[in-house]
């Protein structure tokens, strides 16, 4: 008996609509949000990309300037200032730590600018040999005709996200000091 009288009313239960409103915005915007996050973090991973790419151009513009024949009269001090207010000398020839601290320096507020860095072995940056693979004109590794290659890479975490988090990106520059 107790069957009979249950029954009618979950059938009523499962076709009221009242609530349902309620429900379907809540997944809804669940699933707005999570697509919006999706959306900003790539985004922001992208930027992060675009300024890999970027730091390792202007800072093998920043080496080939300041090739080795920058200066013949450089300073005694020629040491770089550390991030955010990047500092060098007029007259001083670059070295691998100066431009670690240029990179460094090019950060803007989305970037975290300890985790940009540049691999600043000399062999790296001044391999001592010309772009056509010659290494006799470059016995001073970093003079002109000489190329400068810059290597910068940045670990990328997308919102904190532990799969997902420390994603390396890198980017290769290379030039040729002329003067």
């Amino acid at each position: 008996m107790q069957i009979k009288v249950l029954i009618p009313k979950i059938i009523r239960f499962a076709t009221m609509e009242q609530g349902s409103a309620l429900v379907e915005f809540a997944i809804t915007v669940t699933m707005l949000m999570g697509l919006t996050v999706s959306v900003i973090g790539f985004a922001l991973g992208m930027y992060c990309y675009h300024f890999v790419s970027s730091a390792a151009q202007d800072s093998v513009r920043f080496a080939v300037v300041r090739g080795y024949t920058w200066s013949k009269d450089a300073p005694d001090n020629c040491s770089t200032s550390a991030p955010p207010q990047f500092t060098m000398p007029y007259d001083c020839t670059a070295s691998g730590s100066d431009i670690q601290n240029y990179v460094q320096g090019l950060a803007t507020v989305a970037i975290n600018a300890s985790k940009v860095t540049i691999d600043t072995t000399s062999s790296h940056i001044w391999p001592g040999q010309t772009p056509s693979g010659s290494t006799a004109p470059c016995a001073i590794p970093n003079s002109q005709g000489c190329l400068v290659k810059v290597k910068v890479s940045y670990t990328f975490s997308f919102f904190g996200i532990q799969r997902l988090s420390n994603l390396t990106m890198s980017a290769t520059s290379q030039g040729v000091i002329l003067q």
